[in-house]
């Protein structure tokens, strides 16, 4: 009879490749202040990532670039820089207006005098200063007093609703780029395993068309293990597949090249430990409702919708205003001529008050406003509902995760002890190597399954950790 088959080379999942550690991580932390749209790793995006090629890439580094480079983050940060441009802009209201230029003016024909009588004559003017006798002011006002009064107040709001999406736009890519890149990790060990497998397979069936030829086995076992062996290396070519895809993916994230492989440095698959999942449910729907942007989004909202009403309720009761001064060098003359000049100077004022529609407008404007006001309410209800929902969601899914780091642990357990009593066995001239084929397999899945588990539970961590809105 042969020398039974060394199964030590037949697998290394047990000694080498991805282990399973535990580690806490440090919270992050938010801008101190809540009217600059920064990021949390403001000013720290990576500086030194290649075009093209491959790029080693660790958590922290990634949660970096998606705070730096993220697209739809920028996209959301521009949103709070037009808020706070707009919001400026309506508080610049009640400020004149300043204009400085130059005016010609020429007549030829008939005109009347105040008797009725007409006149054919011939004249000319210039002027240039501070405004023009075209009758533009130099320096005018013109205003609404109830827009003036109530739509800086509405667009300050704005500016803060925009500022708190901002922020939620950022924990939401946080915990997007997170999953990218334990997605990554995960297909980097599946990939790894799935080549161990595809080799340990290829020996198995070496050895068993081995023992099938010298007549010690079964042909039926080599066609089996040759099979085996095939199949496990289509999933290996499948693996290779989806780490470029869950590479791109990242980058997508990112904002990186595509054609950059993205490769994760971790050698080991290490528990995190963000947020305590045992605290009750109800104090955690607190901490989200306390601490989301979201909830500071819908409160201005509210706000913003109520100024607007408010302005549109008082604006028939409230005057406009209409003002201006100017002061520039005038001449004039008869048959073209402009000989006769000199300063001067014009004062204009004007209020009045305005019912648009004969006030049914005003009326109609105010049920719209009033329309906005409900809408504002409801949405904000229903994002508080969104945000206690989405928090004992991702609390019971970190439970389930937590519970199945320990049946991994222990699938892994058995399985190892399983490959070992076969690997004895065949040590001792007790059996054949296809006998093997099992353990090989429940092995590899129970690795899979064990690595699969710390990484479910590593996004179910980050999750739960944006769903809180990273509390301080």
């Amino acid at each position: 009879m042969k020398e039974p088959y060394p199964m030590s080379r037949f697998l290394s999942l047990a000694a080498t490749g991805f282990t399973v550690v535990s580690v806490s991580c440090t919270d992050f932390q938010t801008s101190a202040d809540p009217d600059a749209p920064t990021s949390l790793f403001a000013g720290k995006a990576h500086s030194a990532v290649p075009s093209e090629g491959s790029f080693a890439i660790d958590l922290d580094t990634t949660l970096q670039l998606a705070a730096g480079r993220n697209l739809e983050l920028a996209t959301a940060i521009e949103k709070a820089n037009r808020a706070a441009a707009r919001s400026d802009q309506a508080a610049l209201s009640i400020v004149p207006d300043l204009a400085v230029g130059a005016s010609f003016a020429k007549h030829n024909g008939l005109l009347q005098d105040t008797l009725g009588s007409p006149v054919r004559t011939k004249r000319v003017n210039d002027s240039a200063g501070l405004g023009t006798s075209a009758g533009v002011p130099g320096i005018g006002l013109d205003l609404s007093l109830s827009r003036a009064i109530f739509a800086p107040l509405a667009a300050r709001q704005d500016r803060q609703a925009a500022v708190a999406a901002a922020q939620a736009k950022e924990h939401q890519v946080l915990a997007d780029a997170a999953a990218a890149y334990y997605e990554l990790v995960r297909a980097r060990a599946s990939l790894q395993l799935a080549r161990e497998i595809e080799g340990a397979a290829g020996t198995l069936a070496d050895s068993t068309q081995a023992f099938a030829a010298a007549g010690e086995g079964l042909s039926a076992d080599s066609e089996r293990a040759a099979a085996t062996h095939l199949l496990r290396k289509g999933q290996a070519f499948r693996a290779e597949a989806d780490l470029i895809r869950r590479s791109s993916a990242l980058a997508r994230i990112l904002h990186l090249p595509p054609s950059l492989t993205l490769i994760p440095t971790d050698r080991s698959v290490a528990a995190t430990e963000l947020v305590d999942p045992d605290e009750p449910a109800a104090r955690m729907v607190a901490t989200a409702l306390r601490f989301r942007p979201e909830t500071a989004q819908m409160q201005a909202a509210v706000s913003a919708a109520a100024n607007r009403l408010t302005e549109q309720k008082v604006k028939p009761f409230l005057p406009n205003v209409s003002a201006g001064y100017s002061n520039y060098e005038f001449a004039a003359g008869r048959g073209g001529a402009t000989d006769g000049d000199g300063p001067r100077e014009e004062v204009a004022a004007m209020i009045y008050w305005k019912l648009e529609g004969l006030g049914f407008g005003n009326a109609a404007a105010a049920r719209e406003k009033q329309a906005n006001l409900n809408l504002a309410r409801l949405k904000e209800a229903s994002t508080l509902d969104a945000i206690a929902s989405e928090v004992t969601g991702a609390r019971a899914e970190v439970h389930a995760q937590r519970a199945r780091l320990s049946i991994g642990s222990q699938a892994a357990g058995h399985a190892r002890k399983s490959y070992e009593l076969t690997t004895a066995r065949l040590q001792q001239a007790q059996g054949l190597p296809i006998e093997a084929l099992a353990s090989i397999q429940t092995l590899a899945e129970a690795r899979q399954a064990e690595v699969d588990a710390v990484l479910d539970y590593n996004i179910a961590q980050h999750r739960l950790l944006a769903a809180l809105g990273h509390p301080r």
